[in-house]
Order: C-alpha cells, then sequence, then structure tokens
C-alpha cells in the first residue's frame, strides 16, 4: 500500500508570524493508503491518538518528494498573494488618481506591507524545507522533524519581525514600484527615495551609509521603436524592457547577419536569445494606463484653451 502525507491547509498561515503553528510535515501526518482504515489500524498496530514520532531519512521514499510536495504548495501561495499585492497597487493607483495624496492610500500601503511580510515569512519557510530535502538526501536524520523544522524557521522569522519598516522595504523592488505607480500619476518629476514614506527605526543605520531606491522615472517607450511599449516584454539576463515584436526582430536579423544579439539599451552588454524575453503584463499594464492619463490631460487643456478663447472673443 502506498505512502502518503495528508495535505495541511494550515500549513501557511494568514496573518505575519513565527511559524509556531505551521507545520510542513508531522509524522502523525504520514498514513497508508487504504480502502478500510479499520483494517488499517489493526494492521499497523497504531491509531493517530498514539501514534509517535519515527525517525525520518533517506530509506523512507516518500519524505523528500513529501517536503518537495509542501514547497510547491507554499510557492503556489506566494503567486497568490503577489496577485494581492497587483490588487493594493490597483486600489493605490484609483486612490491618487481620484484625489492627489489622498490619505487613503496609506491604508492600502499597509496591507501591501502585509503581504511583503507574509511572503517574506513563506520565503523563509521555503527556504527550511530545502535546506532539510539537501540534508535528508545528504543521509541526515530526523528524529522529530516538526521541531527540527521550528527550531530552524523560527529564529529567521523572529528576526525580520523585528525589523523597522524602513530596514525591510527599503531596498525592495515591489515597493519601490509601488510607490513610484502612485507618484506618477500626478508628477512630472522622479520619484523621491522610498525611505520618505518609510519609518525609520531606532538600530537603522544612517541614510547616508545605507542604499536606497527612487529617483528615478519609468519609462514606457521601447529603446528599439521609440514608441509606448506593446505586449511589453522583459529580458530576464538584463532586465530591461522592450516591445515583443521588435526585440524578437532584432534578435533574428542579428542571428541572420551573424552577429551577437545585444541588448539595445545603452550601456548593457547582455546577449539575448528568444528564450530570455518573457511577457511583462504588468508593465504593459502601466503603460497603457500612463499613455490613458496623458490624453486625458491633453483633452483637458484643450477643453480649457477653448474656454479661453471663448471668454476672450466674448469681452471683444
Amino acid at each position: 500500500m502506498p505512502v502518503r502525507v495528508e495535505s495541511q491547509e494550515s500549513q501557511v498561515s494568514q496573518e505575519a508570524g513565527p511559524s509556531r503553528k505551521t507545520v510542513p510535515v508531522r509524522a502523525s501526518s504520514i498514513v497508508v493508503d487504504s480502502e478500510d482504515d479499520d483494517d488499517m489500524e489493526e494492521e499497523e498496530g497504531w491509531t493517530t491518538d498514539t501514534f509517535q514520532n519515527q525517525v525520518i531519512d533517506k530509506d523512507i521514499p516518500s519524505a523528500a518528494p513529501q517536503l518537495r510536495q509542501t514547497i510547491d504548495k507554499l510557492k503556489d501561495f506566494i503567486r497568490r498573494l503577489e496577485e494581492g499585492m497587483e490588487l493594493a497597487l490597483d486600489t493605490a493607483k484609483a486612490l491618487e488618481d481620484s484625489k492627489q495624496d489622498e490619505p487613503s492610500i496609506r491604508e492600502v500601503e499597509k496591507a501591501f506591507f502585509r503581504i511583503l511580510d507574509q511572503r517574506e515569512l513563506v520565503r523563509i519557510k521555503i527556504g527550511v524545507l530545502e535546506d532539510m530535502v539537501n540534508q535528508l538526501r545528504s543521509s541526515h536524520q530526523y528524529t522529530d522533524i516538526e521541531s527540527t523544522y521550528e527550531e530552524l524557521a523560527a529564529p529567521k522569522e523572529k528576526a525580520y519581525l523585528a525589523k523597522s519598516e524602513r530596514a525591510k522595504y527599503k531596498t525592495s523592488k515591489e515597493y519601490s514600484e509601488f510607490r513610484s505607480a502612485i507618484w506618477e500619476i500626478n508628477h512630472d518629476s522622479a520619484c523621491p527615495p522610498v525611505s520618505q514614506w518609510l519609518e525609520k527605526g531606532d538600530d537603522d543605520e544612517s541614510d547616508d551609509d545605507d542604499f536606497d531606491i527612487g529617483g528615478a522615472t519609468q519609462s514606457y517607450r521601447c529603446p528599439i521603436t521609440l514608441m509606448p511599449f506593446v505586449e511589453a516584454t522583459t529580458s530576464s539576463k538584463c532586465g530591461h524592457n522592450y516591445s515583443r515584436a521588435a526585440i524578437v526582430d532584432l534578435i533574428e536579423t542579428s542571428r541572420k547577419a551573424k552577429r551577437a544579439p545585444k541588448c539595445p539599451v545603452t550601456g548593457c552588454q547582455a546577449v539575448l536569445d528568444k528564450t530570455d524575453l518573457k511577457p511583462n503584463p504588468s508593465l504593459q499594464k502601466r503603460c497603457d494606463e500612463y499613455q490613458k492619463r496623458l490624453q486625458r490631460r491633453e483633452d483637458e487643456r484643450d477643453e480649457e484653451d477653448d474656454t479661453i478663447a471663448i471668454d476672450e472673443d466674448e469681452e471683444d
């Protein structure tokens, strides 16, 4: 009869916090598939109430795969968290579009922080589980796998949660994009460093000694066509963005000419392949919104000019 580890939906807490209640794999969760649970208990001589932890090692063939299954579930949860980040960003942009520096954006930002925290805690869990899988494959034994997991994960989670806002998010690419996307709605200048919106902790280093993200404007023009993105595409090799048709044509043309297809961004030496290109729907969405805002503002200016012209005619 095959061995399996029962799925546990409580593996990821919905609130950020240490992993005391997070159990990646419990020895008591290992059961034997059977058409008759009563027969199983009689045959194996134990029940879920009397079962004790057993030694887990590489000789148990299902141990590492079951840990990998838990890791995959956690990675799927991260994907859902990132969908929540997109929703929070859309909400904040809508609020800023309705009123510059709308106060309720701060509440949306706090929700964004909670998602960032939860994702980091899940990443910690994944890192611990992956280390445990590697240890199992290296002939390591776990006499109490749950306790071992908690001993490894809890200190890391506690250390992360003890950090200030500035320490946690100052170098976050996602938070930088969150603030930049809001800023560009009503400002033409570069977004200030993100530390402007982050509370500093007592133990944080001085701003002069620490790296900060910000001070750049987002370009929504393809470096090849110099036009707004169409099917925005990002190179996984260097992180630069292009219109998909333009970059694919550049790569194909370079190959035919037996030249290395280099990234067209000035100063970038990355040699690209079509397999390096990844769709960037989030960037395309922001580009489309930006173009709509430009058009709306142009229409508003035209209306103002028409109103001024009419007023001048009436005075004459």
